[in-house]
């Protein structure tokens, strides 16, 4: 039994009485590594649901709770659902905060930790995509309620996809697979992947698209530059920065991000060809890119060299160093 139930953040709710998990919303408590946090020091994590679990694990938990009725949220991804339901079901949640820590790694980071914390998380997103799931989001037109729904779904859902992460394996599938061979196409040397930790830049190149997952557990750094190898001496560029830089973490120092406005102005004036130009996301965003492209935007053929696109890029990170000189 449990005396916390969901609500999904609106302004009817009283803050007063809310734990708000992973994102923003307003609570007398909040858990999150969102910028802009309000996390005591003491329930700091890298991740929500590492907040949420610490909190599971205090000996004073009930008396941090006192008052508190609500677990609320302003968005849905896995680490919020995860976090919801370690505040929810605490002794089940930490019998199991491993493989929801590993969900949540690759929900929030793109990353692959083990092979449960996966399909937990394509689950979780898939869940609120296909047709064929109860609360799938074009089966609602109201958000609040959409979201509801789909914490309640998820929340009731928890005990059993943890006992067997592949309780809803034909909707990820295909996609899981991928995963796995692509980190293989990484590891084995199919793709060409260049490491520059002291820039926190990797540099892959491929003559295939690569999934995410794959690319962000292989790379291991914020700054990814992917090259796709085309014919008769084009290439396809994109530049990304991940949540690395973007969440409040704990367990490294603040990476910095760079206004790369300059950076767009001398790829464009040096790294342009016809039929593209150089265009970047704002750097506020999560996880922005940088990219040739196209005028529907799509990844366009550049015929600079690799090596000419890789020098200008490093060459600017080096205003921002990830690892002090001399390490």
């Amino acid at each position: 039994m449990t005396d916390l139930v969901y609500r999904h953040w609106n302004e009817t709710l009283d803050a007063n009485q809310c734990v708000s998990v992973d994102g923003t919303a307003p609570g007398r408590l909040n858990l999150s590594h969102w910028p802009g946090n309000r996390t005591p020091v003491r329930f700091k994590h890298d991740l929500s649901t590492g907040m949420a679990l610490k909190v599971a694990e205090a000996e004073d938990r009930l008396e941090v709770l006192q008052g508190i009725t609500t677990v609320t949220n302003n968005h849905w991804d896995t680490d919020g659902a995860c976090s919801a339901f370690a505040m929810i079901y605490p002794a089940l949640a930490l019998t199991h905060g491993q493989t929801l820590l590993a969900a949540a790694i690759a929900g929030d980071f793109g990353q692959f930790t083990t092979p449960e914390g996966v399909k937990i998380d394509l689950t979780l997103t898939e869940l609120t995509r296909r047709h064929d799931s109860p609360v799938a989001s074009d089966k609602f037109k109201d958000e609040g309620k959409r979201r509801q729904a789909q914490y309640d779904y998820a929340l009731d859902m928890f005990p059993s996809l943890l006992a067997n992460p592949d309780l809803h394996a034909d909707w990820f599938a295909q996609e899981f697979w991928a995963i796995q061979q692509d980190l293989r196409t990484l590891r084995e040397g199919d793709a060409e992947l260049e490491r520059f930790d002291a820039i926190d830049l990797s540099v892959i190149v491929c003559d295939r698209y690569l999934h995410e997952t794959a690319v962000n557990t292989a790379a291991a750094t914020d700054r990814i530059l992917t090259v796709m190898v085309g014919d008769q001496g084009l290439h396809e560029y994109e530049l990304r920065l991940t949540t690395l830089s973007w969440f409040d973490l704990l367990s490294s120092p603040q990476r910095r991000r760079l206004d790369w406005t300059p950076l767009v102005d001398q790829l464009n004036k040096e790294a342009a060809t016809d039929g593209g130009r150089w265009v970047a996301d704002d750097i506020s965003d999560p996880d922005p890119a940088l990219a040739f492209v196209d005028d529907e935007s799509e990844l366009a053929p550049n015929a600079t060299r690799p090596e000419a696109v890789k020098r200008i890029i490093a060459s600017f990170f080096t205003q921002g160093p990830y690892l002090p000189a001399g390490v």
